[in-house]
C-alpha cells in the first residue's frame, strides 16, 4: 500500500511540473508574439499569422508610424493567373517603385488565406528604387473562381496597399 502512495505521489508531482512548464512556455510564446512584428509571416503557413492579433497589429502600426512617410507605386495592382488545374502552384511578382523622398520600409505582407503566400524585400528601398512583392498561389483543394488579396503594410500614406490575384481553378 505504501509503495502505491509513493508511486501516485510521484505521478501527481510529475503532472504538476508538466503543467507548470506548459504554462511557462505559453507565456513565453505570448510575450514573443506581443513583441513580434509580423514580417514575412506569410511564408509560414499558419492561419493566425494571416490575421494578426490586435496586439501585433498595434505593434505594426506603431513601428510604421515612427518611420518617415514615403510613397509607393505598383506597376499593376491585380493579376489573373487564368485557368489553372487544381493542385498547381503559381507565382507572380508585383513590381513597385519608391516614388517618395525617404527610404521605403515594408514591414508586412500577408495573404487573405493560407493558399496565398507573399514574400517581400526586408531591406529599405531607397527613393527611386524598385522592388518586388512575390506572390505564390497554391490551387490545391480549390475549385472555381478564386479571388485572393495580399495586404502590404509600409511607411506610406495610406499605410496599407491591397494587391489582388485571381484564377479559375478546374479539375
Amino acid at each position: 500500500m505504501n509503495e502505491h502512495i509513493k508511486t501516485f505521489s510521484i505521478v501527481v508531482i510529475t503532472i504538476c511540473v508538466f503543467i507548470i512548464t506548459v504554462i511557462d512556455i505559453l507565456k513565453l510564446i505570448q510575450e514573443r508574439n506581443e513583441r513580434l512584428t509580423v514580417s514575412s509571416a506569410s511564408s509560414i503557413s499558419s492561419p493566425n499569422l494571416n490575421n494578426p492579433t490586435p496586439d501585433v497589429a498595434k505593434t505594426i502600426a506603431q513601428d510604421i508610424s515612427s518611420q518617415p512617410i514615403t510613397t509607393i507605386e505598383f506597376a499593376e495592382m491585380r493579376y489573373d493567373f487564368g485557368k489553372l488545374k487544381e493542385g498547381i502552384v503559381v507565382k507572380h511578382g508585383f513590381t513597385f517603385t519608391n516614388t517618395g523622398t525617404t527610404p521605403l520600409i515594408i514591414s508586412e505582407a500577408h495573404g487573405s488565406c493560407g493558399c496565398t503566400i507573399p514574400s517581400f524585400p526586408k531591406e529599405p528601398i531607397p527613393p527611386g528604387g524598385k522592388g518586388q512583392i512575390m506572390v505564390q498561389f497554391d490551387s490545391k483543394g480549390r475549385s472555381g473562381l478564386q479571388n485572393k488579396t495580399v495586404t502590404v503594410t509600409a511607411n506610406t500614406n495610406p499605410s496599407q496597399t491591397v494587391l489582388n490575384i485571381s484564377s479559375n481553378v478546374g479539375k
